[in-house]
């Protein structure tokens, strides 16, 4: 009975580990694209996990993954994007610039 619970917790475990890492893959694909497209230069070509939360504007109320990266502007490094990966969802990338918010959904 005990090797069952460990072996469920290990499973459970592997699982969590192996959607977060796809969900990395996903936010950096997302956020790579969505800089090239507005003549941004993402840094480091990395995204880093920022929260698991829950969305609250998902009906379902699936968890949420937040990453926040780095990118830079005409050489000048800037901080302030992060891109949103829900289940079933695309992701969605917010940009903060100087000039507001870009919002992308990819």
């Amino acid at each position: 009975m005990t090797g069952i619970l460990i072996l469920v917790i290990f499973g459970f475990a592997a699982i969590s580990w192996w959607r977060l890492l796809k969900g990395k893959e996903l936010a950096r694909k997302a956020a790579s694209a969505s800089c090239r497209e507005h003549g941004l230069v993402l840094i480091d070509d990395t995204v880093m996990l920022e929260s698991i939360q829950l969305r609250k504007e998902d009906p379902t109320g699936a968890w949420g993954l937040r990453y926040c990266f780095s990118f830079a502007r005409n050489g000048v490094p800037r901080k302030g994007g992060i891109v949103l990966v829900s289940p079933g969802r695309y992701p969605t990338v917010i940009i903060e610039t100087d000039n507001g918010q870009l919002i992308d959904q990819k």
